[in-house]
């Protein structure tokens, strides 16, 4: 049988989101809009920084300008939520969930979901910023998405607060090899 490449979404959901109230004062969660994206890339350099990636390669401009043009073809794809925090109208904290097509196993589901970008900058943290944007993602799977699973990557510091989501180990750990494509660019 063949899948629909529409999300089938649960009756009587509306994707459009308001604003709700944040977590302190003059603070709130919403989805984001195109003038959050060079905040949204910030964050997402902060969050690099805290994974351990080198200061050259966070501060590149190239992966930047191609995370910017990423978010601006994504922010209307109903497979994408990204959301922001912000407080007395500055955005502070992010967070971006995807739906992401699996092929079918014992576990159920053939769509998965997956959190990443999920970032707070320093002076507005131990606030609630990042678990607001958090719980506002695992809303939007819950309510608009046929999502069964939802994995993601945790530093030790935001590691407590997924634990307390629900989110577990898995037996098998995430493993990576990144290809050295730098050949390929030169043949061009």
């Amino acid at each position: 049988m063949a899948r629909s490449s529409r999300i089938p979404r649960r009756p009587g959901r509306d994707r459009r989101r308001e604003p709700v109230p944040g977590p302190v004062e003059g603070s709130v969660i919403r989805p984001a809009v195109q003038g959050d994206i060079a905040t949204i890339i910030a964050l997402r350099a902060l969050m690099f920084e805290a994974m351990g990636v080198s200061s050259d390669e966070v501060l590149d401009i190239g992966w930047q300008q191609d995370a910017s043009r990423w978010i601006q073809l994504r922010l209307s794809d109903p497979r994408v939520c990204i959301v922001v925090a912000e407080a007395n109208g500055t955005v502070v904290s992010c967070a971006m969930g995807q739906v992401v097509p699996l092929m079918p196993s014992p576990f159920g589901s053939d769509d998965g979901g997956r959190i990443s970008n999920v970032a707070t900058f320093p002076r507005h943290r131990r606030l609630g910023f990042t678990r607001a944007t958090v719980e506002a993602l695992l809303e939007w799977f819950t309510e608009e998405t046929d999502v069964g699973v939802i994995s993601l990557n945790a530093t030790e510091e935001g590691r407590a607060m997924y634990e307390r989501f629900g989110f577990t180990d898995v037996s098998f750990p995430e493993m990576r090899l990144h290809l050295d494509r730098s050949a390929d660019d030169e043949a061009d």
